[in-house]
């Protein structure tokens, strides 16, 4: 045995890797999507992420009638069939009301997380609940490795988002470009993007007017999809 492994003995087992501190981090998209919001219409928003008190809080203030579905956590609790893949789908895990009329979906980094199909056949059911010119926030990562289980967002204020990290542990991110998302997000295009210091890249989706042939007729304020060079690298504010 060697005096590393007998050290090793004596220290007894290492003790887990300390999981980082919350950061807050300014978030462009956020803004732009609270800005564009119309003072004299009563909102539905869906939330795909994690029910957050303050966050509940902090959306009440828009008059809106709020859903929540953590979607992750209905994926990750799928049992298998006797042939061992999990066949429920994403129809069945997100139930929608048909009333449903959503104008805000917050995706969050949720979109890391599916698969190509999954995130397809995620964005074709939403859309079927969505009004045209409905928003969808998204943010996705540029690194190579991201967080094991989707970032919790709780909102700090009109501009930013504190990141709270619920492991430590890291997992391949699938990178998804520009290209990507707008072949899979059916329904929605592309409105305006920012590229953030922190490797995340913020999307603002807009839902297309005509359903059956997806013409972009959206009436949101932004800019387009040429507003990405203009709204890179916000700076962090640092640790919480």
């Amino acid at each position: 045995m060697s005096w590393l492994s007998v050290l090793r003995k004596r220290e007894g087992p290492r003790a887990p890797a300390p999981q980082a501190a919350p950061e807050v981090h300014r978030s462009l998209a956020f803004a732009e999507m609270l800005d564009g919001l119309r003072p004299d219409h009563k909102l539905q928003v869906l939330d795909l992420g994690p029910a957050v008190g303050g966050n509940v809080e902090f959306l009440r203030r828009f008059d809106c009638k709020l859903f929540i579905e953590d979607l992750y956590a209905a994926l990750a609790g799928r049992s298998a069939g006797e042939d061992g893949l999990r066949h429920q789908g994403i129809e069945d895990l997100l139930p929608l009301p048909e009333t449903a009329r959503f104008d805000l979906v917050l995706a969050w980094d949720l979109f890391n997380y599916l698969e190509r199909e999954e995130l397809r056949r995620l964005v074709r059911h939403v859309a079927r609940y969505c009004r045209p010119g409905a928003v969808l926030l998204a943010m996705v990562s540029i690194h190579k490795q991201m967080p094991a289980q989707p970032i919790r967002f709780r909102i700090v204020d009109d501009r930013s988002l504190l990141y709270e990290l619920r492991t430590p542990h890291l997992r391949p991110a699938p990178r998804y470009a520009s290209s990507d998302l707008s072949e899979l997000l059916e329904g929605f295009h592309v409105d305006r993007s920012f590229l953030l210091r922190h490797g995340i890249q913020e999307y603002l989706f807009v839902r297309e007017e005509d359903e059956e042939t997806w013409v972009s007729k959206s009436g949101w304020s932004g800019m387009g999809e040429g507003a990405e060079a203009a709204g890179a690298a916000a700076a962090p504010h640092g640790p919480a």
